[in-house]
């Protein structure tokens, strides 16, 4: 992971971070006081980092927000299309349990869109086998083995909701693969249930441990979770929820504003960005972990904080949406959804407006998704996944209106998604990682308690580090760094 971190400076870098020693100097921050500082600098501006800073404003809070791309959303990346409507490049699919995504899409005044659930669905194990079409999506189970995967379920849904602080150290110990095995009876049920999740934490089990899984399910609610989370989408693209929090913080806003430096004294935090040197009071970091290297955040972390980010697991999922004329696998009986373990592509699911166009997202993740970034080029990416479409449907596709496919894994700002995690023995080592660490506070999804690795849990995330902040105090650093 060390190794990433370097990789990620170094593009950071070439972007046009600030590097090589050079000295810039302070510079007044918008908005900011007669001494030239802002009260908090929140560093990144993703549905986390945005929260938090709307919610300062809100308290009359002096803010500065640093971006490093050339716009706001993190993770949350939509594009219009040519032919009409909006595409989700990023973050998309929401539910009515994740209350805070609920009300931002409400005060924005933001068109709910319900995910298309209605006909058969269409299940393709990795390789040749045949398509199988049906209710169910799964993998195809025996009755015994349907029963197992049942219980398996509640098992690992009861443990969840009931883990106590004394379970971390035992569960923390075992990966999380392991774990699962000896909850079911039959390889199958294993399989299938391990498939599953895999494919939804963009990583293999094998790689975190029991606790995070548990601690997983246990912050969405319970196994029923994952389904909850993705009841609808938005008309004008999730990226309407971001520009409604962009728009209310102004120029409080800098984009292509990468930093490099984090260092906090008795008194202050100066931050170092492309763009200059500013200090505040306090600091909000809202990038995902496996960026604190990129921007210079790790000497000022306690040594074992160091050691579980240097071992951190990073999920990888490239998304590819297929744009048709209508959505034509409707006449034929058929939902759109596609479940297939074992190959690139995992997963499809209808995404179309409630008129008009037929979209199909397509989700490679974990190991598929690592091997599909290989192709390095988009375009292939797009015609890999028409053939294993053409192949799931069983025969020629209809002509293709517009595409795209993003490797979230190779964006220089992301580093993989859907959202990252501990590796083993990671909860033991820093129970307390991103807790406040003197006049640093931490908010994204991973960082958050409920709803972690969704874009309730970045909202969430936001609103508990503004919390934090305004309960220490948030008085003016003042002056000028030396």
């Amino acid at each position: 992971m060390a190794m990433t971190q370097r990789s990620a400076s170094r593009r950071a870098g070439s972007a046009g971070g600030a590097g090589g020693g050079m000295a810039l100097p302070m510079v007044r921050a918008p908005g900011a006081g007669a001494d030239g500082a802002a009260d908090v600098i929140v560093i990144g501006a993703g549905l986390a980092g945005l929260s938090a800073a709307r919610q300062l404003l809100a308290q009359g809070v002096r803010v500065l927000v640093l971006e490093a791309r050339g716009r706001a959303g993190g993770r949350v990346l939509s594009q219009r299309l040519r032919a009409g409507g909006v595409i989700d490049l990023g973050a998309q699919f929401m539910g009515d349990a994740q209350r805070h995504v609920a009300a931002l899409v409400e005060e924005a005044g933001l068109r709910r869109v319900a995910a298309a659930v209605a006909g058969e669905g269409i299940y393709l194990a990795g390789g040749d086998a045949v398509p199988r079409r049906g209710a169910r999506t799964g993998p195809p189970l025996s009755m015994i083995g349907r029963l197992d995967a049942l219980q398996a379920s509640w098992r690992i849904e009861r443990s969840a909701l009931s883990l106590r602080r004394e379970d971390r150290l035992r569960l923390d110990g075992i990966d999380a693969a392991s774990h699962l095995r000896g909850k079911t009876f039959l390889a199958p049920a294993f399989r299938a249930i391990s498939g599953y999740i895999e494919g939804e934490m963009c990583m293999a089990l094998a790689g975190i441990s029991a606790f995070e899984l548990l601690d997983q399910v246990a912050s969405i609610g319970g196994m029923a979770g994952e389904a909850a989370s993705a009841q609808w989408y938005l008309a004008e693209g999730a990226e309407g929820m971001t520009r409604h929090l962009a728009d209310a913080i102004g120029p409080a806003l800098l984009l292509d504003a990468s930093v490099s430096g984090v260092v906090q004294d008795e008194g202050s935090v100066t931050v170092t960005a492309r763009t200059g040197r500013y200090r505040a009071s306090r600091v909000v970091v809202a990038v995902p972990p496996q960026l604190y290297g990129a921007i210079g955040l790790l000497p000022e972390l306690p040594p074992s904080w160091q050691a579980v980010l240097g071992a951190w697991r990073t999920g990888a999922v490239v998304k590819t949406i297929l744009v048709f004329r209508e959505p034509w696998w409707r006449r034929s009986g058929l939902s759109g959804a596609i479940h297939s373990p074992g190959g690139l592509f995992g997963a499809a699911i209808d995404a179309s407006p409630e008129e008009g166009l037929g979209i199909l997202v397509v989700f490679s993740t974990g190991e598929g998704a690592r091997a599909l970034g290989q192709m390095g080029r988009e375009e292939e990416r797009i015609a890999a996944a028409l053939r294993w479409l053409g192949q799931a449907f069983g025969g020629a596709l209809p002509e293709l209106v517009e595409a795209r496919s993003i490797d979230w894994t190779g964006d220089p700002f992301s580093l993989g998604g859907y959202a990252s995690r501990r590796g083993i023995g990671g909860w033991t080592a820093a129970p307390e990682l991103f807790a406040p660490l003197g006049r640093i506070h931490f908010a994204g999804t991973e960082t958050a308690r409920g709803w972690r690795s969704f874009m309730e849990g970045a909202v969430e995330s936001g609103l508990r580090a503004a919390a934090e902040v305004l309960l220490a105090g948030s008085a003016p650093a003042g002056g000028r760094a030396a």
